[in-house]
């Protein structure tokens, strides 16, 4: 009898089959071909657990770090509107249990530290400890007026990580991504504009009114709808900033139709409201009674709770079974991070994985390298812009109740890639990339 066994999974076929035919032999008189039979098994036996102890010891540890710079929530932020305290690291952590499933057999696991901090003084500070030091891989959420300064913390003591920016969808940051490792899996402002501008075109709704709060995330959203508006040849008809002048809770139902009252008429309103200040009243209250979009109503967005297609709500159950919330777009990116990364990692050799420079070093050239993609419940591989190092992914249309649609929507087409109708395909690098 011939035992063949080239790879794990052949080893456990074998194992089970082997010993369901020596139980099958159990009243066989033949007690040559049976003796032989229990010492291939006791073989196999002796091989399988050999093999098994080998991958033990031979497993290469991949390290990711999150690091979330703290952003008090504004007053006046409604609670249930306020960002969760483990917003990002909550998605990591379950894409560290899937990645590390398919790492047994690959001799490799993933493992994740979290550090978090109101100041990048106190991140620098912790990243001095030691234990910090082997990171090949960073996930940061941080705001815009703080992401540069940590960008350069992070090259400092940590010059070969690839770092994953997995909350902030300001498309100026896009351009501080040509001389690093620095990949955006967050969806940028103009992605999500883009996808709202071709569902107005769908549904040919061409006049809009624009209003905005005082955030810098919100002005980087509107000047991205400026652009989709140009772009899909639509027409804002005019364009406000919240007030601030009232009490929503009590004076929305009348105050809100006097705030979004115009000259001219409009078919519906789109909201820049980072942080949830007035966007949320909206809805009903309007002058005249359209649909609104952006921050409030339908949202575009790089992940919903409503999103069940191929496979998601599977991952949605997991993960609302374990942190007992939904999962929102920023714990998708992080998990869309961890995921490319361990992707990454399989095509890596043994010997860069070892190696904690090689490691790092590997990891980004294979996420970089042409032809990289990443399944990821979104319907099609996703895969990276390698000018702006956005990770390419379709938009998800949705109220607070259901999924709307995916963009990009059908008629919208591009000559590459259809998810490259959504958002700048180039960029301009920063000068100090330059």
């Amino acid at each position: 009898m011939t035992v063949h066994c080239s790879s794990t999974l052949l080893r456990a076929i074998n194992f089970v089959c082997l010993k369901s035919a020596v139980a099958s032999l159990g009243g066989v008189k033949h007690g040559l071909m049976k003796t032989l039979l229990l010492s291939t098994f006791a073989l196999l036996t002796l091989s399988t657990y050999t093999y098994a102890q080998e991958i033990r010891s031979d497993i290469n540890t991949i390290s990711i770090l999150h690091i979330q710079l703290l952003q008090p929530s504004t007053p006046g932020t409604p609670s249930y509107l306020k960002r969760p305290a483990n917003n990002g690291v909550a998605g990591a952590a379950i894409a560290i249990e899937d990645a590390n499933i398919t790492g047994k057999f690959l001799s490799y696991q993933l493992s994740m530290q979290s550090l978090s901090a109101p100041t990048i003084t106190e991140i620098k500070t912790q990243l001095n400890e030691p234990n910090y030091h082997n990171a090949n891989a960073i996930l940061l959420d941080a705001p815009s007026s703080d992401f540069q300064a940590a960008i350069s913390v992070l090259q400092q003591h940590l010059p070969e990580a690839v770092i994953f920016n997995v909350a902030n969808s300001d498309d100026a940051l896009r351009t501080l991504s040509c001389g690093i490792p620095l990949v955006h899996s967050i969806p940028s402002y103009q992605m999500k504009a883009d996808a709202l501008a071709q569902w107005f075109r769908v549904k040919r709704i061409k006049e809009i009114l624009a209003l905005h709060g005082k955030h810098h995330n919100d002005m980087a959203f509107l000047s991205a709808f400026k652009q989709s508006a140009k772009k899909f040849k639509l027409e804002l008809v005019d364009v406000k900033q919240w007030s601030d002048s009232f009490d929503l809770r009590r004076a929305a139902f009348s105050e809100i139709p006097q705030f979004t009252r115009t000259k001219t008429r409009y078919d519906a309103v789109f909201t820049a409201d980072f942080d949830a200040q007035f966007a949320y009243a909206l809805p009903f209250n309007t002058y005249y009674q359209v649909p609104v979009v952006g921050d409030a109503g339908l949202k575009s967005l790089g992940w919903h709770a409503t999103h069940e297609q191929w496979g998601a709500r599977q991952l949605q159950n997991r993960f609302t079974e374990t942190f007992n919330r939904p999962m929102n777009e920023v714990d998708f990116a992080a998990y869309l991070s961890v995921i490319s990364a361990a992707t990454a990692i399989q095509q890596m050799t043994s010997d860069a994985r070892a190696s904690n420079t090689k490691a790092s070093q590997s990891l980004a050239h294979a996420l970089l390298s042409d032809g990289f993609t990443v399944a990821a419940y979104r319907g099609r591989p996703l895969s990276i812009r390698p000018s702006t190092k956005q990770i390419r992914q379709p938009i998800t249309l949705a109220h607070e109740d259901a999924l709307v649609t995916h963009a990009p929507l059908e008629g919208f087409l591009h000559q590459i890639d259809e998810l490259d109708t959504l958002g700048n395909i180039n960029t301009t690098c920063a000068k100090h990339n330059n």
